[in-house]
């Protein structure tokens, strides 16, 4: 009996100390960095991988097939480099937001360095990164917009090459940060989004959860119907060329 009691108080201490340090560890915020993946991604010293919330930069890896291949786009190398230099051998304090972990069980964070710069703006800041905006992460998102607006206006990084085209350039131009200049000759809403049609060649799309962006600045997107406008962003191919629209900064009326 008494071997028996000896063995239960054991396991109760094991018990408390296994589930102090799980504590311990999820609440822990600075950890150490193994690498870079990319400019918006890095993988931790115990595994995990941390997407930078709030900012896009451009890809490095391009999908061929069922395999991954090298092809950069513009300034996917620098954006990986600098990112790189900020905080690769060193610690990071992750900030969290509304999410914690994405679909692809990556953390989303905030990340700051061991100075208390915060990368994600640092990069946007360079014209290395553009604003992306995803609800219910937009915790930040007036800093980063700032940011966006500073980069653009001095011409740095991406934003000093940008190149402005046509919406019949827009095909030519899939994978690529551009701003597209046109008339918008058709606003409508379908299913979870609003879809602005440019010169009937591109669509520039807003879904619902970003609406409200929008409402704060007082702006109804079906007032766009008809004006020239500029819309900044990449231009994917989803049954034709488009922009998604994260957030007012990306259009502008010329």
């Amino acid at each position: 009996m008494k071997r028996y009691k000896f063995y239960l108080i054991a396991l109760c201490i094991c018990f408390v100390s296994v589930t102090g340090c799980a504590e311990k560890i999820s609440t822990e915020s600075v950890y150490a960095v193994r690498r870079v993946v990319d400019g918006d991604t890095i993988e931790l010293m115990n595994g995990n991988k941390v997407r930078y919330v709030g900012i896009d930069t451009p890809e490095t890896m391009k999908r061929q097939g069922s395999d991954w291949v090298f092809d950069p786009e513009d300034y996917a190398v620098s954006a990986k480099e600098h990112n790189r230099m900020l905080v690769a051998g060193g610690k990071v304090r992750l900030e969290f937001d509304a999410e914690r972990i994405d679909k692809y069980g990556r953390y989303l964070a905030y990340v700051y360095s061991d100075d208390g710069k915060m990368i994600n703006k640092e990069l946007v800041e360079e014209g290395l990164a553009m604003v992306y905006t995803f609800q219910p992460n937009v915790k930040h998102m007036d800093i980063l917009i700032k940011a966006q607006e500073e980069a653009r206006r001095n011409k740095r990084g991406l934003w000093g090459t940008l190149e402005i085209i046509s919406p019949d350039a827009a095909f030519r131009n899939i994978g690529r940060y551009r701003a597209v200049r046109g008339k918008v000759t058709g606003v409508y809403a379908r299913g979870n989004k609003v879809i602005l049609t440019i010169d009937g060649k591109l669509t520039a799309v807003i879904y619902r959860g970003n609406l409200e962006f929008f409402d704060q600045i007082g702006m109804d997107p079906m007032e766009y119907s008809g004006k020239n406008i500029e819309v900044v962003g990449k231009i994917e191919d989803r049954a034709g060329p488009r922009i998604v629209i994260d957030n007012p900064s990306q259009i502008r009326v010329t």
